[in-house]
């Protein structure tokens, strides 16, 4: 309840200075507070208004669209079935074991050394779907607008057969699970990877992309899409003047990339950015 009234607070407080509510995705679930990816930690960032959640998307060996951010179990935040930590070296690729070898694995009890104000709990890796239904039936429960989902398709070239399907099926059986949970019209698709943004552009042209990227000029970025995306979102330090007027020219939605930096994401609002991604609402930013 704290934490409601404390972000309440936030939206008047913009308000009260003329400022609108920026159009906050909340990455991973807000995992600055609840272990990331998982569906507790998606309906807290609901209960916390955030207007978008977004998640990653890789797959297990039997073909189960999963979310994480990582292609494999990542070794700061997961436990295996006897609740010992899992190695450093130890290469867990989750697109080499089925769907029911990677539910033993606990990812939400071992706290993020980088998120000490992070809630924990026993949780396993969800599949798109049950994470889609459940909070899609929360949303329901609880009276809430229903969210839009920020999607990643994590993929790359050096993945591709050794952490990832192809990208042609990647994208096929992603959509198959947007579509059955019926969430089609609320799904923004976005990629570093512009196979992935093609494809789904190609196959799904009313589903909007977007381009991820943390490096390169704006002109070269643009270049790597057939088309202009739906959505740009380019870490904080690649976003100036120009990049702001090109978007609003073109009628491309900004995302100022994922930040935890209050004087960053201050700085990114007052140059006229109206939509962030963080690990965070924004009343709960960590002091820097």
């Amino acid at each position: 309840m704290k934490l409601l009234i404390s972000f309440i607070f936030c939206i008047l407080t913009y308000c009260t200075h003329g400022q609108s509510k920026p159009e906050w995705h909340a990455h991973r679930g807000f995992r600055g507070l609840m272990a990331e990816s998982t569906i507790p930690a998606m309906k807290n960032a609901m209960d916390l208004k955030a207007d978008v959640l977004e998640f990653d998307i890789t797959f297990t060996k039997d073909k189960q669209a999963v979310v994480s951010h990582d292609p494999k179990l990542d070794y700061l935040i997961t436990l295996d079935k006897d609740g010992k930590e899992i190695s450093k070296t130890a290469n867990l690729a989750i697109y080499q074991m089925s769907y029911k070898e990677l539910k033993t694995y606990d990812i939400g009890t071992k706290q993020h050394p980088d998120f000490p104000l992070q809630k924990n709990y026993k949780a396993h890796m969800p599949l798109l779907k049950e994470l889609l239904d459940s909070v899609e039936r929360y949303a329901t429960e609880k009276g809430y607008k229903k969210p839009v989902y920020n999607i990643e398709t994590k993929t790359s070239r050096a993945r591709d057969g050794i952490y990832q399907p192809a990208p042609e099926e990647f994208v096929k059986r992603l959509m198959k699970v947007i579509y059955q949970a019926k969430v089609q019209d609320r799904v923004i698709i976005q990629s570093f990877d512009p196979r992935t943004l093609e494809i789904v552009k190609r196959d799904h042209p009313k589903i909007p992309v977007m381009l991820i990227t943390v490096k390169g000029n704006l002109t070269d970025n643009m270049k790597k899409l057939s088309f202009l995306p739906d959505y740009y979102a380019p870490s904080p330090n690649l976003i100036n003047k120009e990049v702001i007027d090109f978007c609003k020219q073109k009628g491309i939605k900004l995302l100022c990339g994922n930040t935890n930096s209050k004087k960053v994401i201050d700085a990114m609002l007052k140059l006229g950015v109206t939509r962030v991604c963080s690990d965070y609402p924004y009343p709960l930013i960590p002091a820097e």
